[in-house]
């Protein structure tokens, strides 16, 4: 392995995500303001604001891992309680210790690594709900003690509790089966109440009424709970509206949180003063989640909550945040170029948006938006995992469906006429994955993952790849190979036309596959390095070499002899994003950080 020179091209976004506002008040009882603040280089932090200057404290926590606030509540006592993910950690600002508290770990062993959401009841109890095992826990902040107790639902993994007015705890268990489990905590009984709605055959939410009872409202009639049953009612109490407001009457917001920057706080006092105050924290960077070659051989790339696109021109060495790209908010999760355009699908809801580089950049849904957000590609498709431009003068997408479904579908929109078509369930309760067009043999190569929507658990063992024939809108071919495959992650089409993967399943190791289209079967196998293969992280380079990404290395495929070697290593330095090859450079990220490799 020879040396390769790498160096660090920079931070494309510093960003912050989950950014929220709360009225409370300072040791003294004077008013402030609170924003709690998520980000993934560093640990989340917390803001405490004077409303009246904009002069701000930034409070950042040291327990590792504690990088996003998913979950957070202001206690009628004025202390802000924050679950962190994913340490499963909880935290508290406490006014009388003008500090934000470690309160400890919510449920050990990880059980609960994604505080779902908080609520107190009237001794002044906080209930947590996570993420992970639709556990539930209760914090007493009399005694500082934790009560786990455990699974409300044995299948499903989201638990979001709410305090009835009788002290039992109601809570929400998503996503598969939408369903209210009721504890009793002096008792500790627990049970379901109301109706149980298969996800994708009804709806199913629970909220507080304005008469500050528990309501759940579902496709099978609205009910009051009311201890450990559900009673039917004509209709729900509806939510109190409510507009956070500090106590002198002053609203505030953030006033560019539509562009996802969080750093103007406006406040409008009762007399219709309108007060705007830039806020200079320090956040350290936003993670790389792709990294695409745009029509114009600039690099560009999304980063992961919030989304935002940036670009990088080799030549000028220019690395700029240029903003918004898609309603999704999330992350771009692939993206193709046709026409000279860029086609950009997002999570959440696999929406598609067209970027023309070569125009202004102003990001809208009306015609004139550049990028233009075209909406959802169905309603079922959520994480676009691929996308392919060209055949049949479509954008192709290869999608994970929605939370608690299965089946993601093969997918495309036609720029020419705007029409969008789904073919769903082409591989049953697995999901489409990956693409690369046999161009020759006019098919569309899809790898599949027997990965379902978020919060299920799979139904298909073995993915497999299939050949779409676009024209007959039908599979011309399916197979696998004689290992164990969860997913075939990434598909390019060779210099000698053959079709080159990489697949990963179970404890068989990863390994890169030859298919040839003409005779349609499996003709090679070859190991790959250390590593996990990275999605869509294989390319062919400009020396007629195939070049792919594992999470500890680049390597470098020779076609002929299917000679496998490594070209770098990488570090573990956060999440890695295969890149693609623009001159003599290979781009990748470790986590925030754009890095590059020069190979050639």
């Amino acid at each position: 392995m020879a040396t390769v020179s790498i160096r660090e091209v920079g931070i494309p976004v510093r960003s912050v995500n989950r950014a929220n506002l709360y009225a409370g008040h300072n040791r003294q009882g004077k008013p402030c303001l609170f924003a709690t603040m998520s980000q993934q280089a560093e640990n989340f932090f917390l803001l405490v604001i004077d409303p009246e200057t904009g002069a701000f404290r930034q409070l950042t926590v040291q327990v590792p891992e504690s990088n996003y606030t998913t979950s957070a509540f202001m206690s009628r006592t004025g202390r802000l309680y924050i679950g962190a993910a994913h340490s499963g950690q909880l935290f508290c600002f406490d006014p009388e210790k003008d500090d934000l508290v470690d309160l400890g770990t919510i449920n050990p062993g990880g059980a609960a690594i994604f505080p779902c959401r908080i609520d107190e009841d009237t001794q002044g109890k906080i209930w947590i709900g996570s993420y992970g095992t639709a556990d539930l826990t209760s914090y007493d902040p009399a005694t500082g003690a934790f009560t786990r107790y455990g699974r409300m639902d044995e299948v499903d993994m989201y638990c979001h509790p709410l305090v009835n007015t009788d002290d039992t705890v109601a809570c929400l268990i998503m996503q598969t089966r939408p369903h209210v489990v009721v504890l009793d905590p002096k008792t500790g009984e627990n049970g379901t109440v109301g109706p149980v709605i298969t996800r994708g055959e009804g709806t199913l939410g629970m909220h507080r009424g304005g008469d500050g009872r528990l309501y759940i409202t579902s496709s099978a009639g609205d009910f009051r709970i009311e201890g450990m049953t559900a009673v039917p009612v004509e209709k729900a109490t509806p939510a109190a509206a409510q507009e956070a407001r500090l106590s002198d009457g002053s609203a505030f917001r953030f006033a560019d949180a539509e562009q996802h920057v969080h750093r103007a706080l406006e406040v409008t006092r009762p007399d219709g003063t309108v007060r705007t105050f830039e806020l200079n924290y320090h956040a350290a960077g936003t993670d790389i989640f792709y990294l695409h070659a745009g029509p114009d051989q600039c690099l560009y790339g999304s980063s992961i909550l919030p989304e935002r696109l940036f670009r990088y021109n080799p030549n000028d060495r220019e690395l700029i945040d240029l903003g918004v790209c898609s309603r999704s908010t999330g992350e771009a999760y692939s993206m193709a170029n046709l026409n000279g355009k860029m086609y950009i699908s997002s999570y959440p809801g696999a929406r598609v948006s067209v970027y023309d580089p070569s125009q202004g950049y102003r990001f809208g849904e009306d015609p004139g938006g550049n990028p233009r957000d075209l909406g959802r590609i169905d309603d079922i498709s959520y994480r676009p995992r691929s996308t392919l431009a060209g055949p049949m003068g479509r954008v192709w997408l290869a999608s994970v469906p929605d939370y608690g479904l299965w089946g993601g579908p093969l997918a495309y929109y036609d720029p020419q006429t705007g029409e969008k078509k789904s073919y769903s369930r082409t591989f049953g309760d697995g999901s489409c994955y990956t693409l690369a067009h046999l161009q020759d043999q006019a098919l569309i190569a899809v790898g599949t993952s027997i990965a379902g929507g978020s919060g299920t658990q799979p139904k298909v063992d073995q993915a497999v790849l299939f050949l779409w024939d676009y024209k007959a809108e039908q599979k011309a071919w399916e197979g696998t190979l004689d290992r164990p495959v969860s997913a075939f992650n990434a598909l390019t089409v060779g210099p000698d036309g053959r079709l080159y993967g990489t697949v990963h399943g179970k404890d068989a190791p990863p390994e890169l596959f030859v298919f040839d289209p003409v005779a349609r079967k499996f003709t090679g196998r070859v190991p790959l390095p250390e590593g996990n293969p990275l999605d869509l992280g294989l390319q062919n380079g400009p020396d007629g070499k195939l070049y792919g990404f594992t999470s500890a290395c680049i390597y470098r495929v020779d076609p002929g002899s299917l000679g496998v070697e490594v070209v770098t290593s990488l570090e573990k330095k956060g999440r890695s994003a295969a890149g693609p090859i623009l001159g003599q450079e290979i781009f990748f990220a470790y986590g925030h950080r754009l890095m590059a490799a020069k190979i050639f």
